[in-house]
């Protein structure tokens, strides 16, 4: 779990750059030694300027909720979270070959969990129906 928005911070720099600071630094317009005072050991704060940036990422959208309080997905489109998901998966295996076994799993069961939610959802508008029409009127 990624408790501080420096740890969140951290993901995004791992995930999306493979851990490069420069990358991250030319693509969000975040002088690098200001992303390594918040990745690295100084730990230190970023301002509302820096947040603003790392959420101007366009490609993928990063969502706000996640960055500021790690509440939900990290990115705003589905797609993106599956590809960055395969691809963090990939690339901590770099010298090692890819288990596809592992990668599909991984997919079944986001697939899965997205299934759940929507069938919950699904639930709730069909009570909110029947209660509906169990109203009677006037």
């Amino acid at each position: 779990m990624l408790e501080t928005i420096n740890e969140r911070i951290k993901h995004i720099l791992d995930t999306l750059y493979k851990g490069n600071t420069t990358a991250m630094a030319k693509a969000t317009n975040v002088k690098r030694t200001t992303l390594g005072s918040i990745v690295g050991a100084d730990g230190n704060s970023p301002g509302f300027d820096v947040i603003t940036k790392i959420a101007g990422i366009t490609s993928p959208r990063i969502s706000m909720e996640w960055l500021i309080r790690g509440v939900g997905e990290m990115f705003i489109d589905e797609k993106d979270a599956i590809k960055y998901s395969v691809n963090t998966v990939n690339s901590h295996n770099e010298n090692a070959n890819i288990n596809d076994t592992d990668t599909i799993n991984r997919l079944l069961s986001m697939l899965e969990t997205k299934d759940k939610q929507m069938e919950a959802k699904e639930n709730q508008v069909n009570t909110l129906l029947e209660i509906i029409k169990n109203i009677k009127v006037g």
